[in-house]
């Protein structure tokens, strides 16, 4: 055997070319956009700050459904929960309609301003009315606290 034929022709085969163009079709522009295109914030992840002021609501919401539905032990204002369903829904509608009313960050953020500001009149409150008695309420309490601090930190990272 020779030089000649060991693989050194001119001719591309089908493999060699493969992945080094741009794909003309409507699907391959389409996919390129969706990876250049932002993500809509607090979907999916728990990182950004509508993400933390969405899982401040899903906190709350799950504190309500533990704590004052099923074990009615600890309640919740219905103030906090508007306020937490709204968070929790927001980023997930579609952002024409959102848009309607304000952007998602926006939204996001002065409701989570808001959730803070109601746990800390909550804080003075219980300060002011006596600590509770049970465990439940207790454990109830401490994670609706830990929910508006998430809120505030979430709110604060929110840039608009």
């Amino acid at each position: 055997m020779t030089d000649e034929g060991m693989g050194q022709h001119e001719d591309p085969t089908p493999m060699e070319g493969m992945g080094q163009h741009e794909d003309p079709t409507p699907m391959g522009d389409e996919m390129s956009r969706a990876t250049t295109r932002p993500a809509m914030a607090g979907t999916t992840d728990f990182t950004s700050g509508e993400g933390l002021v969405a899982l401040a609501g899903m906190i709350l919401l799950a504190v309500w459904l533990i704590f004052d539905v099923i074990l009615d032990e600890y309640g919740l204002s219905l103030v906090t929960l508007l306020a937490a369903v709204v968070v929790v829904m927001a980023p997930r509608l579609d952002p024409a309609t959102v848009a309607k009313v304000h952007s998602v960050p926006v939204i996001m953020k002065v409701i989570g301003y808001g959730l803070a500001l109601i746990g800390v009149i909550d804080v003075i409150g219980v300060i002011e009315g006596g600590f509770f008695d049970d465990a439940p309420e207790v454990i109830a309490a401490l994670a609706t606290y830990a929910a508006f601090g998430v809120a505030f930190i979430g709110a604060r990272q929110i840039d608009i």
